[in-house]
């Protein structure tokens, strides 16, 4: 008989637990302290949704590379943050679906680039949380004069001291197709006469990021390490060896980071100033990429409905402000409580812009704004591809 007692209650017990659900989620990854934020987010949801394990995959290895393990584009996931880079391949190959306004953020909520960033065909497939984009950022008490406008000021404003020039990431295929598509928006002015100049290398734009590239502090910008570890160049800058720093507004949280262990002697927050980045001679047309999440196809009935809550809980000022103010330690080792180092990232929702906790350690945000809100927002069939290969040929004519 006690056999069967205990079977009974065994079951009773297993039957009073909810069944559990799993929602697959790719975190864009690439961000200041990803591992804490993943695990910041994971707890968060978990607790409001008891019967919803939340599985997030890595994909660090190499995002955007076809034929890696962790690239993006074979990925099997519910929701997946994905780069504007593939939203036309993702939305015309069937693998995501319109989201409903329900659980998206209105217009008027969003930074103008990362609306328009999210959407394809007039139809909203994601919900924006990042944009990013390069900047030209310098120390505010010696700024450009006059500003820099086009490439030859640029050139003016660094000069030929090649110890104290400009610090950026010159290496990678898909960096320098990024930059390359840059210098072409700056060049033909927008997305109609830029893309052509993907298919093939032109040689315009090929001698604008040569110019570039002598701008380059000895040693720096053609650095495989420093391509590979990008935070090597913001610790450089933070101890004032060199003029600027060219790169995503998140490259601030390593500038910050050294900032935070060398004291008085490197830049701090209130040290920095930031500009326009011009890569051709006719003035910059800037152009943003943004991160947004979309639902997968398949993930319809209560995948769907988690998908929802959860896109939803990404949406709000709190997580915003954990993965903006990141605790720098992982919930698997004891916490070290130190004043936060503000990732910089560049969230889509505008109240993040004005939100006095954030501006306090970050005082950037404002002027970010302005510079990443009028970009355009460039997505094409196979787009990811292209700046990669037009990136392999013009690695080669930098070499």
């Amino acid at each position: 008989m006690l056999p069967v007692l205990v079977a009974l209650c065994l079951c009773a017990i297993a039957c009073a637990r909810p069944r559990q659900r799993t929602l697959r989620v790719v975190l864009y990854p690439f961000i200041p302290e990803f591992t804490s934020a993943a695990e910041t987010v994971k707890r968060a949801f978990e607790v409001e949704n008891p019967g919803v394990n939340l599985s997030i995959l890595d994909l660090s290895g190499n995002y955007y590379a076809p034929g890696d393990a962790s690239y993006v584009g074979q990925v099997q996931a519910d929701v997946i943050e994905l780069d504007s880079v593939f939203l036309a391949d993702f939305v015309h190959q069937h693998k995501i679906q319109e989201l409903p306004p329900e659980i998206l953020l209105s217009q008027s909520e969003l930074l103008a680039s990362a609306y328009r960033g999210s959407i394809l065909d007039g139809k909203r497939f994601g919900a924006p949380h990042w944009a990013c984009r390069n900047f030209l950022f310098f120390p505010a008490a010696a700024p450009p004069s006059p500003p820099v406008t086009t490439l030859t000021q640029l050139e003016t404003f660094i000069g030929n001291n090649t110890s104290n020039g400009l610090l950026m990431d010159m290496k990678g295929k898909l960096t320098l197709g990024e930059l390359y598509l840059t210098a072409a928006f700056d060049r033909f002015r927008d997305l109609q006469h830029a893309l052509p100049a993907v298919q093939h290398l032109d040689k315009n734009i090929e001698d604008d990021l040569v110019r570039l590239r002598k701008l380059c502090s000895a040693g720096s910008c053609r650095d495989q390490i420093s391509h590979e570890f990008t935070g090597i160049y913001g610790m450089q800058f933070a101890h004032k060896r060199s003029k600027s720093l060219v790169g995503y507004s998140e490259l601030l949280h390593s500038v910050l980071s050294e900032a935070a262990s060398c004291g008085t002697d490197c830049l701090q927050d209130r040290d920095l100033d930031v500009a326009e980045l011009p890569l051709d001679d006719a003035g910059s047309v800037p152009i943003s990429w943004v991160d947004s999440f979309t639902i997968s196809s398949s993930c319809t009935g209560p995948c769907f409905g988690d998908a929802k809550r959860f896109i939803r809980m990404m949406n709000s000022d709190s997580m915003y402000i954990s993965m903006l103010l990141p605790a720098g330690y992982s919930f698997l080792t004891p916490p070290n409580p130190t004043k936060p180092v503000p990732a910089y990232l560049l969230p889509a929702k505008l109240s993040l812009y004005s939100n006095p906790k954030l501006l306090t350690l970050a005082h950037l945000y404002p002027k970010l704004r302005t510079l990443v809100e009028k970009a355009e927002v460039p997505t094409d069939d196979n787009l990811n591809d292209k700046l990669r290969a037009i990136g392999k040929a013009l690695d080669s004519a930098l070499n």
